[in-house]
């Protein structure tokens, strides 16, 4: 086999993948126009609410309110529930806990 015909063998095949991929990417575009999903992008789903959330409250001028006095267990539970909604990856630090009146 000469150094021409290699080359010639290798274009071909390349061209044979190259239009074949083409024809794939045709297909699957044209079933995503048929089913009705083309261009149609979801959405990014908000995460839950805490089920027993307090209700919003305004922030209190500081000064007006003192800080509830919590026992350390309290504290570890607050910040792992804090830490179990946000996910990893974002840090936080709490700064100060005030008990809300409902």
């Amino acid at each position: 086999m000469t150094f021409a015909n290699s080359l010639l063998v290798a274009v071909v095949g390349m061209s044979v993948v190259f239009f074949g991929l083409v024809i794939l990417i045709m297909l699957i575009k044209l079933m995503g126009v048929l089913t009705g999903n083309m261009g149609k992008k979801e959405a990014p789903k908000a995460a839950p609410a805490p089920v027993a959330a307090a209700p919003a409250a305004e922030p209190a001028p500081v000064g007006k309110l003192s800080p509830a006095k919590f026992d350390d267990e309290t504290v570890a539970v607050i910040t792992a529930a804090i830490a179990a909604v946000r996910g990893e990856g974002y840090p936080f630090q709490i700064k100060r806990i005030v008990r809300v009146k409902q």
